[in-house]
């Protein structure tokens, strides 16, 4: 399989397509926050106390979640570039399954705490199912994943025949 190879082409064609797909996600939902916090900023003497201390629990698995964007992103920009790399690869999926694991974590910890202090919905506004974007970008990495697995399992097979055949020429 050599670099001008369509496959390879399409294949990098394809991980541009999706880093900026992820790279809009995560712009996104900084721009959420951003906007979030300029609310806050500009109403903060208004609001109640109890809203604002509840603010940083709500938005802690948000941090996890865009970690795994951020992942995600990377290794769609690592495979534009260089094709398949298993060491990107892995170290994405170990990053992107460790921040999925810690913002379900925060999320199951934080979301009673928040409904034993009485939190209600705040933020009307800027309602934004953030694990859900994640989910989706997510999705696509191991769609790659899969699509990248297989057709290394293809290559594999012609790294043995061709082994075969080199052990029957010697």
């Amino acid at each position: 399989m050599t670099e001008t190879d369509p496959a390879v082409a399409a294949f990098r064609r394809r991980n541009r397509q999706f880093y900026w797909a992820a790279t809009i996600a995560l712009a996104l939902v900084a721009a959420v926050i951003a906007m979030t916090l300029f609310v806050l900023a500009m109403r903060g003497s208004v609001m109640r106390a109890s809203t604002l201390l509840q603010l940083p629990l709500v938005w802690t698995p948000a941090l996890f979640y865009l970690w795994a964007l951020w992942s995600a992103q990377r290794m769609f920009a690592t495979l534009s570039r260089g094709g398949f790399v298993f060491q990107a690869v892995s170290v994405a999926l170990g990053r992107i399954g460790w921040a999925l694991m810690l913002g379900a974590i925060a999320t199951i910890v934080i979301v009673p705490m928040l409904l034993s202090m009485g939190a209600r919905v705040v933020g009307g506004f800027a309602l934004f199912n953030v694990p859900a974007l994640t989910l989706g970008i997510v999705g696509l990495a191991l769609i790659v994943t899969a699509r990248m697995m297989r057709r290394a399992q293809a290559l594999e097979g012609k790294v043995a025949s061709l082994n075969a055949a080199l052990a029957d020429f010697i």
